[in-house]
């Protein structure tokens, strides 16, 4: 019997389950955006930055 692949599947099978048992008892935290909070679209002011300058490599 190869110990390492006896103990690469144990490990597997740890990890697993560690991942089922954490996704089972995690709280469900549904997402609730408060109207006060969240600026409408209208009223929001997005930044534009433009930025010019000389290349500088040559184009091949």
């Amino acid at each position: 019997m190869n110990i390492r692949k006896n103990f690469e599947a144990l490990f597997l099978a740890v990890v697993a389950l560690g991942l089922v048992g954490s996704y089972v008892t995690a709280d469900e935290r549904p997402i609730t955006i408060a109207a006060a909070t969240a600026p409408a679209l209208d009223m929001a002011s997005i930044q534009t930055v433009v930025v010019s300058a000389p290349r500088l490599a040559a184009t091949l």
